[in-house]
């Protein structure tokens, strides 16, 4: 019942992240370079590659984390945006269930329509982009599709916790710039390279490297770790 209740209340969110992808796919199908652009003279291979740097990815998960990762107990219904407590919540509280289970069951709900676009994204990409298709194999595609989805979880986790304790307005409000506070921290701060979950969704990705980053998949999933666990204390001592 948890999780058909959690995907009544986000099944708008997810075909909202669908929609406005397919109108950027529409709108780049319709708008080319013209001839004369450094980007029209790169063979397929480049084109491809410098898609990929351009960071698209990284705003698509972005935008899919913003949207989906209303985790916690006051999930509120799709595009319903109000101040306080409402009748959901009410309801939710009152099932005979643990406070971890209500978290898990969101958060999980979340990640899994999270993973299903970006797989569905990258799946389509690469059937409908001709260079790609004539460069890389299906399970190259598929490399790239798990680096995303792991890469993810990390971004993901951010809304993920301010939700447990913030309205959906100020979750979007507070979730930006924590992103971007995250991106200036890896590529302007002493990190080593191979942490930075950003660059392993482009420039060090299957795709440009040819290499899995698994050492930015495991720090994206340790930090998914670390704010699951503080979203479980925030929900368990929260007076609702």
């Amino acid at each position: 019942m948890l999780w058909y209740k959690g995907w009544l209340e986000t099944r708008f969110r997810l075909l909202f992240v669908f929609a406005f992808c397919a109108a950027g796919f529409g709108a780049s199908s319709v708008v080319k370079p013209p001839p004369s652009s450094p980007f029209a003279a790169m063979n397929s291979l480049d084109q491809v590659k410098a898609i990929v740097r351009s960071g698209f990815a990284i705003y698509a998960v972005a935008m899919a984390s913003l949207t989906l990762a209303g985790a916690g107990i006051a999930t509120q219904s799709s595009f319903q945006q109000t101040k306080g407590l409402h009748g959901s919540t009410l309801f939710t509280l009152s099932l005979p269930v643990s406070r971890f289970r209500l978290l898990v069951v969101r958060a999980g709900l979340g990640c899994l329509e999270t993973a299903g676009f970006i797989g569905a994204l990258c799946g389509v990409i690469w059937i409908a982009f001709l260079p790609l298709r004539a460069n890389f194999k299906p399970e190259e595609m598929a490399g790239y599709a798990i680096t995303l989805i792991g890469c993810s979880l990390g971004i993901y986790s951010i809304p993920m916790l301010l939700a447990t304790f913030l309205d959906d307005v100020w979750r979007m409000f507070g979730s930006v710039p924590i992103f971007l506070a995250l991106w200036w921290l890896f590529n302007h701060t002493p990190l080593p390279a191979s942490v930075n979950i950003f660059r392993a969704m482009g420039e060090d990705s299957p795709i440009v490297a040819h290499t899995m980053p698994w050492i930015a998949m495991a720090f994206s999933f340790g930090l998914a770790a670390i704010l699951f666990f503080a979203a479980l204390k925030i929900v368990q001592r929260r007076e609702y």
